[in-house]
């Protein structure tokens, strides 16, 4: 049986259960009534993963009954791209233009059913100049094929600590991919307008980049389009830059055939063209002394980026300023080769570039204490963060607010980890087919876009005569519970019950400008921006309040569903306060903004503040591993995470046990495997496995880190989507602990039998 456990109330848990997301009463764009007339969309794309597209005709397509029209790279009216940071993504592949992986679009099918628009698909014709891919990562790092200048980051010395170091230790780790399998897959529900522009409903992360790229294609403004985005079927960073994709195909064939489309990819399409998690190769050596203290690191790694840049170039960045994990390093050579090879171009995953980056290090940690024949969590230990002295990172940043050695010593004492592994030498030595491992494993997770100007989010708050409230904020909803905190916030605000506040759809036409719903700021945003707005309505409305009460001044408490003045034991209801406000012409609507300031790094020394604050804690985890057939179990995980005074926590309870149990698929499940063609074998879930019910832990312990609120923050909480994530890690690491030996990820079970055919 598996057990959650934490200090949720039970009135909390119930609410958190029995909201419309979890049980199952969210409509999505496959559910939604459609309008009359509307058509199909369909993606046509490459069946090589590296060519030459020389020749393109599309008439025998066209003569289908029900085809409404087929949109090449020709017909887009405005520039042919759709890239979010470096400019070399097409939207469609261009006649003489050059495919960059299998799955590459080219062109686009509208028709009266999607069988149709498939059909018209098939009749494509076409010839193709076939190119030799490159698959690898070897390839690439040999023809030296990178998407931009490799990133660099050094402290200190390395040459010269490595050399006086007592210990050298030289040490690699491969990494693969993940697929996202969000619930819903891409899609897209773009609808012309009698006035001129188009209404899109998407599944997105990003509606304002969505609206940006869907106004270039066409060639209008910005004000044209209104994307809008309900409870999407998850996201997990896969539909930040790619949500791109369907709304600019779906409106490039609303435009031309001046219909409503829908453009929803099938669960195999979806997976062949979609990117993945960053795979990479890292090699290191490393020096340290006898307690295992690290002197200098001198690291490199190439990451698999795919055909083109997507978001690599924020990723790669936010991975190496977590390349440090959780521990002062004093000497540091670190270079990152972002790698072009002819697949899906990698993206933005939950925890962006930073799993990979904590991967690497805690590799390093188990390899000193290996050699040093001590504990790794001793190990740990030694190099974490200081307070007061060792207490910056490598780009110079404070380490505030750190609880790293705080949590060391409560997760011991919670797990009994000392016992424990003893109890797990003794099993050990006892067993031969059957072994168990250990692992303890650290978070420090820096949050905030690293880009300064995307540190900004809108909202609006309205307040009706009747005393109900509807909220505009500028994140979308997923999955991660950014609706019910939001109304948490505008709820403790206003000082009314929490059933009184509703949240409207995310749109463009509401909030502008908004920035992705990504980087685990949704909440923090859009509870800043809430609480900006409320502040102002509490403003103008306390005079109109005072009035009612008959009083000239006064200090006002927004509790309980009223307005009160304690020292005159006078009050006013919410209720009464928003009709009579209205009757006295007073404004009940109101935005609200927030921005981060001072954020931001130079790009030549990487040195600056990439974070506003680092969110923190500490995961223990043992296995039992079956050396036979690679079969494991996990009995027991610990986990202590510090949320700050956590806004709602019944949303970071589970945050955190599913961000634990989609980064264990990354670490033991999740292989992609790609055959000499660069074709995706591991297309859908008959070959393709995430974790399932059998896969749970038997026994989730999940604790909130107590007593560290975090003063920069809305309602001194801290971020939750990402940073658990981490603590997956701890995993893998026990099943490494297990066998004896660092292992590739994801740990498979061929991968854990595969070292006891090496030893014979």
């Amino acid at each position: 049986m598996n057990h959650i456990t934490g200090n949720m109330t039970e009135d909390k848990f119930t609410q958190y259960r029995e909201a419309a997301h979890l049980a199952g009463q969210t409509r999505y764009l496959p559910d939604l009534e459609l309008y009359e007339g509307t058509l199909r969309g369909y993606a046509v794309s490459s069946p090589y993963a590296h060519a030459r597209l020389l020749e393109l005709d599309t008439s025998a397509s066209l003569a289908i009954p029900g085809v409404a029209a087929v949109v090449t790279a020709s017909d887009i009216p405005g520039p042919n791209s759709m890239a979010p940071i470096i400019d070399d993504e097409p939207c469609l592949l261009p006649v003489g233009g050059v495919c960059g992986y299998l799955g590459h679009v080219v062109c686009l099918v509208a028709a009266d059913t999607l069988e149709n628009a498939k059909k018209a698909a098939s009749l494509i014709q076409w010839k193709w100049e076939v190119l030799p891919p490159v698959l690898t990562l070897e390839e690439s790092m040999d023809k030296k094929d990178f998407l931009f200048e490799p990133l660099h980051l050094i402290r200190g010395n390395t040459r010269e600590a490595m050399e006086k170091a007592p210990f050298r230790e030289k040490g690699s780790l491969r990494a693969g991919g993940q697929e996202h399998y969000y619930f819903e897959p891409h899609s897209a529900y773009a609808v012309p307008r009698h006035q001129g522009g188009f209404f899109i409903r998407a599944s997105t992360q990003s509606p304002s980049d969505n609206q940006r790229f869907a106004a270039s294609l066409l060639k209008l403004k910005a004000s044209d389009i209104e994307v809008e985005a309900g409870c999407i079927g998850g996201g997990f960073g896969g539909k930040q830059a790619q949500a791109n994709w369907a709304v600019a195909w779906s409106s490039l064939l609303a435009w031309k055939t001046n219909k409503p489309v829908l453009l929803i990819l099938e669960r195999e399409q979806d997976f062949r063209v979609s990117g993945k998690r960053h795979p990479f190769k890292a090699s290191w050596e490393v020096g340290f002394d006898h307690l295992g203290k690290i002197l200098a690191i001198d690291l490199s790694v190439a990451f698999d980026c795919g055909w083109c840049t997507d978001v690599s170039y924020a990723v790669l960045h936010h991975s190496l300023f977590h390349i440090d994990g959780a521990y002062f390093i004093p000497n540091m050579n670190v270079i990152y080769y972002p790698c072009k090879t002819n697949k899906p171009s990698s993206t933005a995953f939950r925890g962006f570039g930073v799993p990979q980056a904590f991967s690497i290090i805690e590799s390093i940690i188990t390899q000193i204490a290996g050699t040093l024949g001590k504990d790794p969590a001793a190990a740990r230990w030694q190099n974490y963060y200081g307070i007061k002295k060792n207490n910056t990172t490598p780009c110079n940043m404070l380490v505030e607010n750190n609880i790293l050695r705080a949590a060391h010593r409560q997760i011991l004492e919670k797990s009994g980890y000392n016992a424990l592994r003893k109890q797990i030498n003794v099993f050990n030595k006892k067993h031969v087919s059957v072994k168990r491992g250990l692992a303890l494993v650290p978070g420090k997770f820096g949050i905030s876009f690293n880009e300064s100007f995307f540190n900004q989010a809108g909202a609006l708050v309205n307040i009706y005569r009747d005393g109900s409230v509807l909220i505009h904020i500028p994140g979308t909803e997923m999955g991660q519970g950014l609706y019910d905190k939001s109304r948490t916030v505008v709820s403790r605000e206003l000082g009314i019950s929490i059933e009184r506040v509703r949240v409207c759809d995310t749109s463009t036409a509401v909030i502008p400008n908004t920035t992705s719903t990504a980087a685990s700021t949704g909440s923090d945003f859009a509870g800043s921006a809430l609480k900006d707005a409320c502040d102002k309505l509490k403003k103008r409305l306390n005079p109109v309040a005072l009035e009612i009460m008959g009083l000239d001044k006064g200090r006002l408490e927004w509790k309980n569903n009223a307005i009160a003045c304690k020292e005159a034991g006078k009050s006013v209801s919410f209720n009464q306060l928003a009709l009579n406000a209205y009757m006295a012409l007073e404004s009940l609507s109101e935005k609200g903004f927030y921005k981060r300031e001072g954020i931001g790094f130079e790009l030549k020394t990487m040195e600056g503040r990439p974070y506003w604050y680092y969110v923190m804690g500490c995961a223990v985890t043992m296995v039992e591993l079956n050396l036979l057939t690679g079969e494991f179990k996990v009995p027991d995980v610990w986990i202590l995470h510090d949320c700050g005074e956590s806004i709602d926590q019944g949303i970071d309870l589970g945050q955190i046990h599913g961000a634990f149990i989609q980064g264990m698929g990354w670490c033991t499940l999740e292989k992609l495997i790609t055959d000499e063609k660069g074709q995706l074998l591991t297309n859908s879930l008959d070959n393709y496995k995430i974790p399932g019910i059998y896969e749970l832990p038997e026994h989730f312990h999940i604790d909130l880190f107590q007593g560290n609120p975090e003063p920069r923050n809305i309602h001194n909480s801290r971020a939750i989507g990402e940073p658990p994530l981490i603590y997956a890690l701890s995993v893998w690491l026990a099943l490494c602990d297990a066998r004896g030996k660092i292992l590739s990820m994801p740990a498979t079970r061929e991968e854990l039998i595969k070292p006891l055919y090496n030893e014979k």
